[in-house]
């Protein structure tokens, strides 16, 4: 599978670094403090490898998640929808516009968000 790299204009003349679930976010504006940076970077990274794994996001990836870091499937969900909310509350919200393809004029839902990232961004 081929690297993808995405260098934000600040970064224009700086070497490219190669664009992993964990950049991503960090791009995004989500830290590494919260709980659920984590559980998304994980999840992201079974999407992309697996992309049947977003069919049952409820079912099937967080219960895989919470397994791998000994919580509950409830606790991967609600973390996760805090990781959006502080990615939402972002002043700037381009780069998540690039990512998902259009304008966003609401938060997007844990499934979309998971599906934007691995999907549409890190396996073009």
């Amino acid at each position: 599978m081929p690297l993808v790299y995405y260098v934000p204009e600040y970064e224009r003349d700086a070497e490219q670094i190669p664009l992993d679930a964990e950049r991503l976010l960090r791009l995004l504006g989500v830290t590494g403090k919260l709980s659920g940076f984590r559980y998304a970077v994980y999840m992201v990274e079974q999407v992309r490898d697996q992309p049947d794994n977003v069919l049952l996001i409820t079912k099937r990836l967080y219960k895989q998640t919470a397994d791998h870091f000994n919580t509950t499937p409830s606790c991967v969900e609600r973390n996760l929808r805090t990781l959006i909310q502080s990615c939402w509350n972002q002043l700037d919200h381009d780069f998540l516009n690039v990512i998902a393809g259009t304008q966003l004029r609401q938060p997007p839902t844990n499934s979309q968000f998971i599906d934007m990232m691995a999907a549409a961004y890190l396996r073009n």
